[in-house]
């Protein structure tokens, strides 16, 4: 629990889905309070609160983003705004002293990350980047199955990123652009990329990707593979792609040389991971274990929990990155998803495109110099 109570003021700006999502967290933390609106069309933001089922009594709208960084009862500003105009509206924000939550991608291009990196770190604000998948109960656990131990030292780590996006996504005017959406990986993939450093806890050095087109309506590749060296001689493997006709799936794969993850299942193959060992250890109460066979009678774990099922965000806990940024603002620390972390997530999307762009050569990390 934060350390100072006091209430802070929240400007979202860019009402669709994502901004609805944020305000409904934000309503329900103790310290905040939504304060001002921003959209460029205010009956547009006004449908689209109605729609998701969201009210903000008092708080005023606006069409002109100045309103937000002049405003002194502004401590939090909430980006969720198409993908271009991230980088120009985290950088006047930080540069108005306002703390940031910013949607992914932070921005689209290295120039604008190095823009976005030194506002932030000039100011000194607080900031945290929409990969909320951090706070699912599963992923979290992934990650907590490395760190403990019980997958050994790190080998292969494979994530994918697949769904079949097309109009009936809110966004796909904008999303399916070069100039907004600007990639596969940028647009939605980062979310797999970002869920392969974190669970592995292991660092790209270099990557080669190939990239192919199949859906119709995009202006940029809609699925790539990309190969990752990481740290400590061990290898990834990033899947994005809109392109399948299967439900959304977002899988994780950890290969240690102890034991492996395999989306819900842990397995092995010499020594047996000890199932009452494990779930008394389990840290997490939303998670649950169960002893299984595969096909040929082999016992494995079976892993019980939310699962990131929903490309609409519909399973991905916003709650968590906001209750965070908060607790970072009040007790003035940093957040564990920064723009300076989150910039190493979006580091790889850049390298893969090039290296798509370039067929497949390959290209060394980091891209940007501290």
């Amino acid at each position: 629990m934060p350390t100072v109570d006091r209430t802070l003021g929240v400007a979202v700006c860019g009402i669709g889905w994502c901004a609805s999502q944020h305000i409904a967290a934000f309503q329900r933390n103790p310290h905040t309070e939504i304060r001002w609106l921003y959209a460029r069309d205010p009956d547009r933001s006004a449908a689209n609160l109605e729609k998701y089922g969201v009210r903000v009594a008092g708080a005023r709208t606006t069409t002109r983003y100045e309103d937000v960084l002049e405003a002194a009862d502004v401590d939090i500003v909430s980006i969720a705004t198409p993908n271009h105009l991230h980088a120009d509206a985290a950088v006047a924000a930080a540069v108005a002293g306002k703390h940031l939550l910013l949607e992914k991608p932070t921005g689209l291009d290295a120039a604008e990350l190095v823009r976005i990196r030194d506002a932030v770190r000039r100011a000194g604000v607080r900031s945290i980047v929409s990969f909320e998948l951090h706070y699912n109960p599963y992923l979290r656990f992934a990650r907590w199955l490395r760190t403990a131990g019980w997958l050994g030292e790190i080998r292969f780590a494979r994530t994918q990123y697949l769904s079949n996006v097309t109009d009936w996504y809110s966004g796909w005017n904008w999303v399916r652009t070069r100039a907004s959406g600007r990639s596969h990986l940028l647009a939605a993939g980062c979310h797999a990329v970002d869920a392969l450093r974190w669970c592995s806890g292991l660092e790209a050095v270099a990557v080669s990707a190939f990239h192919t087109r199949f859906t119709e309506g995009y202006e940029y590749p809609t699925s790539i593979v990309a190969n990752l060296v990481l740290e400590r001689s061990a290898l990834g493997h990033v899947t994005s792609s809109t392109d399948y006709m299967l439900p959304y799936t977002f899988f994780v794969e950890l290969m240690g040389d102890r034991a492996t993850l395999r989306q819900d299942l842990v397995q092995w193959l010499d020594a047996p991971v000890d199932i009452a060992a494990l779930a008394a250890a389990n840290p997490f109460p939303d998670v649950s274990l169960e002893a299984v066979a595969d096909g040929s009678g082999r016992p494995q774990i079976r892993i019980h929990c939310v699962m990131p099922d929903s490309a609409d965000v519909t399973h991905h806990p916003f709650q968590g990155e906001i209750d965070e940024l908060v607790n970072c603002v009040l007790e003035d620390r940093e957040t564990s998803i920064s723009v300076f972390e989150a910039q190493k997530t979006m580091e790889i999307c850049l390298a893969a495109d090039r290296s798509a762009e370039s067929g497949g050569h390959p290209i060394a990390l980091p891209l940007i110099a501290d």
